[in-house]
């Protein structure tokens, strides 16, 4: 399969972390661009970009990106994803995909028109074989009656804005995002949902915006996943947005319960996924077995990678499923379609939270 020659927009921890260097190993990065300047000059260094910019719109009107990856803070992946598809770029738009029912209308409504190859992430769900399996699985089980799903850890500490409201900041759209995802590529879509949100943590301290600026270089990102560990947080935040979340969906009777929040200060002390169905439980781990089911006559099974196969990072598997879909000419799996309906039900939950009532989507 020919190599994709991208662009990508927003050059922070993500970025150097997944998309560029696996784009540099498995296609061809063409520019990078970032508002501070700095960052974007660095990024370019570290992975060899051919070249960078400090306006994103100059990238997108860059004839020779073909695709682009949209990795800037939450309230503006919208507005560069609808700018994408105008340029006709194809694109890849982190989590999460809007802020906004009319954004995400926006961000459909411009990829239909443009006919632009466009993914919204995260991709888990529909490119994982974890979760390939875990649909045949599904499949023997019965009915769903109840599930948890859970995820957490202490904080980011790289950007103030995932404290900040305005910034569209917040476990909800970091971190419960992965579990909407994956429920509505499941189950589909709830009947209503209901959740309760709160501030455990008022004053947040993250690392310098110059601090981590300065950590773009090839001691840090060039060894493997670098999240910052021995720079020392010294910038204090008020923070806006929820760091502790609970929400509910209602699937005609049976409910999806999903816990998210940055106040898990150990590691998670239980299985992150729990689906109990009228014919057994199915349980899924980080760890080996990757997946257990105990049906209700008492058997047992244990699945682990043999069964499963190679897992990439969601962020490697969208490259590659993206350079595919443009080869090939057909639609991807996690589409802006698919991003708008789960956009659709992280607003609802929000929204919830917020009022205190239920709010119907049938």
């Amino acid at each position: 399969m020919r190599k994709i020659s991208y662009g990508v927009i927003g050059c922070g921890n993500v970025s150097n972390n997944y998309y560029l260097p696996y784009i540099v190993k498995n296609h061809r990065l063409v520019a990078v661009a970032d508002l501070l300047e700095e960052r974007a000059k660095r990024s370019r260094e570290l992975w060899k970009a051919e070249r960078w910019y400090s306006d994103p719109n100059k990238l997108l009107k860059d004839p020779e990106v073909e695709a682009v990856v949209i990795v800037t803070s939450h309230e503006s992946h919208a507005e560069l994803a609808v700018k994408a598809a105008e340029e006709g770029k194809h694109f890849i738009v982190q989590k999460p995909m809007a802020l906004s029912i009319r954004e995400a209308q926006e961000v459909v409504k411009s990829v239909e028109k443009s006919g632009v190859v466009a993914i919204a992430e995260p991709s888990d769900s529909h490119l994982s074989p974890l979760y390939r399996v875990l649909k045949e699985l599904l499949a023997d089980v019965g009915r769903h009656c109840f599930s948890i799903w859970h995820t957490g850890h202490s904080g980011p500490t790289w950007s103030m804005d995932f404290f900040k409201e305005e910034k569209g900041g917040g476990v909800l759209y970091d971190l419960a995002v992965y579990d909407v995802s994956k429920l509505v590529t499941l189950f589909g879509e709830p009947k209503r949902v209901s959740a309760l949100g709160s501030i455990f943590m008022k004053e947040r301290t993250v690392i310098q915006p110059e601090s981590v600026t300065e950590a773009i270089r090839r001691d840090t990102y060039g060894g493997g996943v670098y999240y910052f560990h021995d720079i020392k947080p010294k910038v204090s935040v008020s923070a806006t947005a929820f760091d502790n979340f609970a929400g509910v969906l209602e699937y005609d009777g049976s409910l999806a319960v999903v816990l998210a929040n940055y106040v898990t200060f150990t590691s998670l002390q239980m299985p992150p996924t729990q689906i109990y169905c009228t014919e057994g439980v199915i349980t899924v781990h980080p760890y080996e077995p990757l997946i257990t089911v105990v049906t209700t006559n008492g058997e047992v099974k244990r699945i682990g990678r043999e069964r499963i196969g190679e897992r990439k990072p969601y962020y490697h598997a969208s490259i590659d499923h993206l350079a595919e879909c443009i080869v090939k000419g057909e639609k991807p799996l996690p589409s802006v379609e698919w991003g708008y309906r789960v956009t659709k039900i992280l607003l609802a939950l929000n929204e919830s939270a917020k009022t205190g009532k239920t709010v119907d989507l049938s």
